[in-house]
């Protein structure tokens, strides 16, 4: 089960990196450009990292582990952003939904793994 909603997960990255990547090809802006597509891009090598990750949890369990802790920092920056009125709604949402998968995430690997929270951010594995 868990495997499988790190594939899930994994493959959402997709569809949420090349809507950020069009958007701002659609309408580019001197500003934000070269960030919009490294982050998009990101986005996708970090669904690629997961799939790959998933195909054996147990001696990669680190990767899912980091992955959720990158959701955990989105979640804890669009609450910050929220608390200044600068997060619209739907990034709110979004980001409850990344704390939810982070713990999910650091969790599983953990109980897949047998290892503690602290070797698996260390990187070891079985």
């Amino acid at each position: 089960m868990f495997k499988k909603f790190v594939q899930i997960t994994a493959l959402f990255n997709l569809p949420v990196a090349l809507g950020i990547i069009i958007s701002v090809l659609i309408t580019p802006q001197a500003d934000t450009f070269i960030i919009t597509v490294v982050l998009g891009a990101s986005f996708i090598l970090m669904g690629a990292a997961l799939l790959w990750a998933a195909s054996n949890i147990k001696a990669r369990a680190s990767i899912i582990v980091w992955n959720g802790l990158v959701r955990l920092v989105g979640f804890i920056a669009v609450t910050y952003a929220s608390s200044l009125g600068l997060a619209p709604d739907a990034f709110i949402y979004i980001s409850l939904m990344d704390l939810v998968t982070a713990f999910v995430y650091i969790i599983g690997s953990m109980r897949v793994s047998k290892l503690p929270f602290k070797s698996l951010l260390l990187g070891k594995s079985q």
